[in-house]
């Protein structure tokens, strides 16, 4: 039998790792908002077609996602430009999202590298309650618990959260698979 790696390239390996890894953490993001797809109506979405044209941005060497996806730069590109808006969604504290990033990278224990590139020596406060509860057991987010979120940062707020959450439990598991195999 054919190993997978041996089967396949790098580069595909890390597009269809990121797009298992993306998925997995956009349905446990509805798990965490209380939608269980047992209660969701059904809706068929074209699938869109990939853009063939190139987005130029700016890449930070010292980022360590920017590394993992280096193989398809406009995969990487397009990466950090989607983990750029949660950045400037401004609807949550960045400092807390940050946090939560942190305490994913620990909790999935990914490579130190990601660990020294965002640790920045804060206490973890509410982050990091709901930062377990999304990677070990999204269920037992309760509706209180987003209430009090909402209560103090609105709708919008609780949507930046779980975002961060979805992204960085989605991309970390891809890095702890890839980096496993380097």
């Amino acid at each position: 039998m054919v190993e997978i790696k041996d089967a396949y390239t790098r580069s595909q390996i890390t597009e269809l790792a990121l797009g298992l890894g993306l998925f997995h953490g956009f349905s446990k993001m509805l798990i965490a908002l209380g939608r269980e797809p047992s209660e969701m109506e059904t809706t068929v979405i074209p699938t869109p077609t990939a853009p063939t044209d190139l987005l130029n941005i700016d890449v930070d060497e010292t980022n360590p996602i920017a590394a993992l996806l280096s193989p398809i730069p406009n995969l990487r590109n397009r990466w950090l430009n989607l983990e750029n808006s949660l950045w400037t969604m401004d609807k949550y504290p960045k400092n807390e999202l940050e946090k939560i990033r942190l305490r994913m990278a620990n909790l999935l224990r990914v490579d130190s590298k990601y660990i020294a590139s965002y640790d920045k020596n804060d206490s973890i406060t509410v982050a990091q309650n709901i930062s377990d509860q999304f990677v070990f057991d999204v269920r037992s987010i309760t509706s209180d618990q987003r209430k009090k979120i909402v209560s103090e940062f609105g709708t919008e707020g609780l949507l930046n959260l779980m975002l961060c959450l979805a992204l960085y439990d989605g991309i970390f598991r891809v890095a702890a698979t890839i980096d496993s195999w380097q």
